[in-house]
């Protein structure tokens, strides 16, 4: 992957660690108590890139070292935990978030981030998703815990996909 294709993924992600983290602040997350546990779902046949060998595991490390740090300066609990994958050549948006879908809900999980916002933050991902072919985004909520994937490509009719989860725990 190119550098200048990373910084711009790593400043969207950040931006994006920000609203999920404003989101997680307010009133609550939407569901039931508690949280599911570290587990995140896995797209079949979607390989996990490893810091050290992608430059988007890489910041993704940083982004949790930041949020840990955070976190322990402001005197506040949580966590965030972030993995990018390789998807499959079958691993299109529509597929990769009818998976999300039916594994979350099954366990109980509700789309959007929960709280008085959620109906809104789900209708501006929507609007969003459906002008940008590159970068797609849903949010799920269980409890105290919200569960960002974000699909993406390189560039417009790139054959190589990109998932990336972040889970944070408040």
């Amino acid at each position: 992957m190119n550098s200048k294709w990373t910084s711009k993924v790593s400043i969207f992600f950040l931006a994006l660690i920000l609203v999920i983290a404003a989101a997680g602040c307010g009133g609550g997350a939407a569901g039931g108590g508690g949280g599911s546990g570290g587990g995140q779902p896995v797209y079949t046949g979607a390989v996990e890139l490893k810091p050290g060998e992608d430059p988007i595991a890489d910041t993704l490390a940083k982004n949790m070292q930041q949020d840990a740090s955070i976190r322990q300066n402001m005197g506040v609990g949580g966590s965030m935990e972030q993995k990018v994958y390789k998807l499959p050549a079958d691993g299109s948006w529509d597929a990769v978030k009818a998976y999300y879908d039916q594994a979350l809900t099954a366990g109980g999980w509700q789309k959007g981030p929960g709280g008085p916002a959620g109906e809104i933050a789900n209708q501006a991902l929507e609007a969003a998703n459906s002008a940008n072919e590159m970068v797609k985004t849903a949010v799920w909520s269980k409890g105290k815990q919200i569960l960002t994937i974000v699909w993406m490509v390189e560039q417009p009719g790139a054959s190589q996909k990109y998932l990336i989860t972040s889970l944070n725990s408040n």
